[in-house]
């Protein structure tokens, strides 16, 4: 019989004991890459999970969490591309446009809550989207949104009369449980899109009925996270947990070439988290002490603000805070800053010439230079690039010219800026809003017009722009809401968007015809003519596209900041082995 010395036995369980420590390591730094907590910061308290009622990205963000819609978009495909998300494919389109037919997912189901017979959640329906919808046009909601799908659905007008959640409408029907059916009132090229955003995710009649007036504090949804102890609007900290109903849903095989180091997440199951903590901390500086100090993996930057300024240098991160384990993510945003006219007023609506004056003395590189560190890009109109076909060139009248401006403003009928009224400019009382609203007056001062800023805390201004109307010029930034650029041109045509009050038939027009030709190329084309004649007739001046940035830790994985509506934490992994590292 063979024996083993005592050497031997020692040289044994040395080795056994280093294969077990390294066998622990390893699990350990695979549960951590891909089971740990993830905590990240929105800038502003949230009031309510309600997917109808949100309006700014941190609710939307936080929400999309829990709840979903039939569709999505790829989270690593540019240009953005729209997949199926509860739907099982793409919509049928019928010949006209018109009947959109959607077969929902089987197997889904809502997570477990209260609101259901023994608190286990039940399998989405078709029925689901019907009662969403109706949801959305109920005018007791007040839905900020509503406009993307009031009035474009057969029936839906006559439905709000009687508020009868069960009478049927006639283009919105659950042929059986897992089709859904929606006729419009006009074709809508863009309706796809009008099927990822919030308004449309699906919300249980049951939660509804439950909780009341509370349901905006009791999320119920289908997604890759829950809200076990409901939202409280106080809490500085949400806890949010891995939906342990959550469907099959994995993690892309597919990218654009600039994400595929991603692709070694393909295939996995989504989310990749167990947990996502989310603080609230409404001040940038305790926002930034609190990632360097590793307590949070994620904090946004406030483009343009003095500490973006102070720790980024030619659009990368100083080497001082790099080498402390922190990294930027700056990518292009589908956003605007506008320093708007109120057209109410005459001295913009009956003179283009004045309004061509001031943008042409707006020196937009030294103000990305002074507030972005040229991280922004200059706009020569409204269209971010990132939606525009078109953009090679600088439309007249952009582009800073000192002696054209004063040109300009004489044709205006005010040489020198004499008998030119002070024009005041609203804008927010905080320090970044100020500061862009005071270079905005030293540049017309070039000119010899007299700009006077008024600061104002942010319900206050919107009150101003948007219920008394009575801004000479405000400044506020337009980010898109899907990717097609008639959404950003819509701030035209409408009034009340931007709060311009300004009135182009022709541009109306071309912009309505635009939107339900049903070739995507040729709607570019229209868009582009549309984008010049903004350019040329100057309706507002159009500052800068600035950047998304975000300051994240080393060991965090997959980060994409969401474009337009739909969220990416459930892609997003990490690794605390490599976070520690970095910290040494």
């Amino acid at each position: 019989m063979a024996t083993i010395s005592k050497g031997g036995m020692l040289y044994l369980l040395a080795i056994l004991i280093l294969v077990s420590i390294f066998y622990k390591k390893h699990r350990k730094t695979q549960m951590l890459a891909h089971c740990a907590v993830i905590e990240n910061v929105i800038e502003h308290p949230i009031d309510g999970t309600d997917p109808i009622r949100l309006t700014d990205s941190d609710s939307i963000q936080l929400t999309s969490r829990i709840y979903e819609g039939l569709y999505t978009y790829h989270y690593l495909k540019r240009p953005l591309e729209v997949i199926p998300n509860l739907a099982e494919g793409m919509p049928t389109v019928s010949p006209d446009g018109l009947v959109y037919t959607c077969k929902i997912k089987k197997g889904v189901f809502f997570q477990d809550n209260a609101c259901f017979p023994g608190g286990k959640g039940r399998e989405l329906k078709a029925a689901d989207f019907v009662f969403s919808f109706k949801r959305v046009v109920d005018p007791s909601h007040m839905v900020p949104y509503a406009e993307f799908i009031d009035g474009k659905i057969k029936g839906l007008d006559q439905w709000k009369k009687s508020l009868d959640y069960d009478q049927a409408v006639e283009g919105l029907k659950a042929l059986d449980d897992y089709t859904l059916q929606i006729t419009l009132t006009a074709p809508c090229p863009q309706f796809i899109y009008v099927l990822t955003m919030w308004i449309t995710y699906a919300v249980p009649k049951e939660a509804v009925m439950h909780y009341g007036n509370e349901f905006k504090n009791h999320p119920v949804g289908t997604g890759p996270f829950s809200l076990p102890k409901g939202f409280n609007p106080q809490a500085k900290k949400l806890k949010f947990i891995k939906n342990p109903t959550y469907r099959d849903n994995f993690f892309p095989t597919e990218s654009a070439p600039e994400y595929s180091h991603m692709l070694a997440y393909a295939g996995k199951k989504l989310p990749l988290c167990e947990k996502l903590i989310t603080h609230v901390i409404t001040e940038e500086q305790p926002r930034w002490l609190k990632i360097q100090k590793g307590e949070v993996d994620i904090v946004p930057l406030e483009s343009g603000s003095a500490l973006s300024l102070t720790i980024i240098q030619g659009n990368k991160l100083l080497p001082k805070h790099a080498a402390n384990g922190l990294q930027l993510y700056q990518a292009p945003n589908a956003a605007t800053e506008v320093f708007c006219f109120n057209h109410k007023n005459e001295l913009f609506s009956k003179n283009e010439f004045l309004r061509k004056a001031m943008s042409m003395a707006f020196d937009r590189d030294s103000y990305n230079q002074v507030f972005y560190s040229y991280a922004a890009t200059v706009a020569k109109s409204i269209l971010p690039p990132i939606m525009a076909t078109n953009t090679h060139r600088m439309m007249a009248p952009y582009g800073y010219n000192i002696e054209q401006a004063k040109a300009y403003l004489a044709k205006a009928g005010y040489p020198e800026g004499k008998g030119l009224p002070v024009i005041t400019l609203d804008t927010r009382v905080e320090s970044t809003y100020k500061n862009k609203a005071d270079f905005f007056a030293k540049c017309m001062a070039r000119i010899g017009v007299n700009v006077k800023v008024v600061t104002n805390i942010w319900p206050e201004l919107l009150n101003k722009i948007q219920v008394k109307q009575s801004t000479m010029m405000h400044l506020l930034t337009w980010a898109a809401d899907y990717p097609e650029a008639d959404n950003m041109l819509a701030v035209i045509s409408n009034k009340n968007l931007l709060g311009l009050q300004y009135e182009d038939v022709e541009f109306n027009k071309l912009l309505a015809k635009a939107a339900i030709n049903p070739d995507l190329n040729q709607r570019r084309l229209l868009y582009e003519e549309l984008n010049e004649r903004v350019a040329q007739t100057v309706p507002a001046i159009f500052a800068v596209h600035p950047p998304t940035q975000f300051i994240y830790r080393k060991g965090i994985k997959n980060f994409i900041y969401k474009l337009f509506n739909f969220t990416s934490d459930q892609y997003i992994a990490v690794d605390r082995v490599a976070d520690a590292k970095s910290m040494q």
